[in-house]
């Protein structure tokens, strides 16, 4: 549900401005609103704020790697090694992590070109330098050659060529030329070293690695015993940018001695804003929102709910005089997770991965640990779910459970009627389910659209909706009734029939009562086009909804038969009498397919909410979160 909201202006002076705005942050419950002429250009203040939240965001990141930690994991201020310290002296810190940085930065190139010189030089030992420059003024020029050590022709005569070294393969020599005249062509491979000796460039590289353990062991020093001073700083930064743009959001007035501030506030906080307000040299007004206001929103919901909140974020807040669509997706969202995943023993790795999060154990885990850091509830919530229908559907790790289960029992009987054919159909049962709950999921989306518009347009306005929710979800409960033998055939056809002609008022006479007040005549002829093509569009765009439900069958299947294959493997290769081979089939097989699944069930369940409830249930998701005034928790 969406938290009810209240708004809220005050007056203060100028003068006391910058201290009331300090304790509003510390209250931490009043969201400010935008006000006045807002195309003024930030100032630099506020420039140099964001640039060094930034700054040490970048930094925390770097030492969070370097810590191995979450870093709300990290004690604020202190991180137990050495007492806390001044913002003045973390931000030192922050730019000393970036001088090193920048340092390192330069090393690591610079030794990969010297260790690529060393690796050319050390195949001719030390070169007398001295030596090669006496050739030199003589006018002489010495030549680098290599050759492969089957090729190399041996019958140079040894006052132009010098043999330096040779292994397997190679050999490594010199060829003399006398300057200014045309030497031998010699069919071996010339080089050109580096400037540098062998040992120049060796010193080089022991220098430059001593610097880099240096750099490296400073700035481990600094992650180990100063994050949390870092991530303090950040916190502090956080707050100064929170205020800068509280005051970019505020009116002056009465010649810039007056500050109009306007928020909005939970209405639960009322008696905490009244009383902090009244201790203020402040005034103010408090009213309910109205139709035109932009009411910023905080979600209120169960422990349920709240855990999904986080995927109606994804695709948008709703507006003020919407539903929070949490209660539907959640419920929903886990269902279609389950039936995609569709496997009891995936379920419980998904379930053990969840409590291990919720513990704190799993937070160590490379990439996926950092991607559902926080998600521990939901993650747990999603396996429980898939270990239930998994094992309902009669899938274990990739095997039928039915083949486990002596014939004759009522659970073979349930896996059997299951993995069967839809009663009086020729379709899968699981097929003919997974549509079933997209037609229930569509006809709930109707209805909550029906009474979504009636609440802000008036019955008069919605009839066509109502009249296609009574064809729709009443044909259907009538259809459900008369299969089971509730209703008899006549009085299917009768109820049918009623249905039917009510539906058809008020989608084609109806649909728009305004224009059959001002124009009877032209009503008659407008609506039914109008309603024509609404009924054109309704039935193409449900049928693909309702279609679009099938991949929840479709994945499921996929899952089990890509599991049931890498059992057929890993079967073959034990039976052969390789069970390293098997087992690590079985192990590779089965992770690979569980994290596939796992993005699929996640991804398409999302879209069968995004896509086909929001749709058909006129969300729109275009609302403005919460985000009070308030000092920041200092976490990433």
């Amino acid at each position: 549900m969406i938290e009810r909201m209240k708004k809220l202006t005050f007056l203060v002076y100028h003068k006391e401005y910058d201290s009331f705005l300090h304790d509003l942050q510390a209250l931490g419950v009043v969201h400010i609103q935008k006000s006045g002429d807002q195309t003024m250009a930030e100032p630099a203040t506020l420039r140099t704020l964001r640039q060094q939240e930034r700054d040490v965001k970048d930094v925390l990141y770097s030492l969070q790697q370097l810590a191995g930690v979450f870093l709300e994991d990290v004690p604020v201020g202190n991180a137990g090694v050495t007492e806390s310290i001044e913002a003045s002296q973390a931000m030192k810190l922050v730019r000393r992590v970036q001088e090193i940085g920048a340092s390192l930065a330069a090393i690591t190139p610079r030794m990969e070109q010297l260790q690529r010189d060393a690796e050319d030089l050390r195949p001719w030992g030390a070169i007398d330098k001295a030596m090669m420059k006496k050739l030199h003024d003589a006018g002489i020029r010495e030549h680098y050659r290599i050759a492969s050590a089957s090729r190399f022709d041996e019958k140079f005569p040894e006052y132009t060529s010098l043999v330096i070294n040779r292994d397997k393969r190679f050999v490594y020599f010199l060829t003399f030329d006398i300057e200014g005249q045309e030497s031998e062509r010699v069919a071996a491979q010339s080089l050109r070293l580096p400037e540098m000796s062998l040992d120049e460039v060796e010193r080089e590289i022991a220098s430059l690695t001593s610097q880099r353990d240096a750099l490296e062991f400073e700035r481990n020093k600094i992650a180990e015993d100063n994050i949390g001073d870092i991530i303090a700083l950040q916190g502090e930064i956080e707050s100064a940018v929170a205020r800068e743009e509280a005051t970019l959001k505020t009116q002056r007035a009465a010649l810039d001695t007056v500050v109009v501030m306007e928020g909005w506030f939970p209405v639960k906080e009322e008696k905490n804003i009244s009383a902090f307000l009244s201790k203020e040299q402040a005034y103010y007004e408090m009213r309910d929102p109205v139709a035109t206001d932009n009411v910023p929103i905080q979600l209120h919901n169960n422990r349920f709910n709240r855990m999904f909140e986080r995927l109606t974020r994804m695709y948008g807040f709703p507006c003020y005089n919407e539903w929070d669509p949490t209660p539907i997706v959640a419920p929903f969202f886990t269902l279609f997770f389950a039936i995609c995943m569709g496997d009891g023993g995936y379920g419980i790795i998904i379930t053990l991965y969840g409590l291990l999060e919720i513990m704190g154990k799993a937070r160590k885990t490379p990439v996926v640990g950092e991607m559902l850091h926080g998600c521990g509830d939901m993650v747990f919530t999603l396996g429980v779910a898939t270990t239930l229908v998994g094992l309902a559907l009669g899938t274990f790790f990739g095997l039928s459970i039915i083949d486990y289960v002596p014939d004759g029992t009522p659970l073979h009987d349930y896996y059997a009627f299951v993995g069967g054919k839809f009663p009086g159909t020729n379709y899968s049962f699981q097929m003919a389910a997974a549509i079933i709950i997209g037609v229930v999921h569509l006809c709930i989306a109707m209805m909550v659209k029906a009474i979504l518009y009636t609440a802000k347009e008036g019955l008069s306005a919605t009839l066509s909706t109502w009249a296609w929710n009574l064809l729709l979800i009443g044909g259907i409960i009538v259809g459900t009734l008369s299969m089971v033998g509730t209703l008899s055939p006549e009085t299917t056809r009768f109820v049918i029939i009623g249905i039917g002609a009510v539906s058809a008022v008020g989608i084609y006479l109806l649909n728009n009562i305004g224009r059959l007040k001002s124009s009877p005549l032209k009503a008659l002829i407008i609506n039914p086009l109008a309603g024509l093509y609404d009924t054109y569009n309704m039935a193409s765009g449900l049928l693909g909804d309702v279609l679009s439900y099938v991949r929840l069958y479709a994945l499921c299947l996929a899952g089990g038969a890509l599991g049931s294959a890498f059992n057929q493997i890993g079967d073959m290769m034990a039976a052969q009498g390789i069970l390293v081979a098997a087992w690590l089939i079985y192990f590779i097989g089965h992770t690979l397919n569980l994290l596939l699944s796992a993005i699929s069930a996640f991804v398409h369940p999302l879209r069968l909410n995004f896509v086909e409830y929001f749709k058909n249930s006129g969300y729109e998701g275009k609302g403005t979160g919460y985000e009070p005034l308030q000092n920041a928790e200092c976490v990433m």
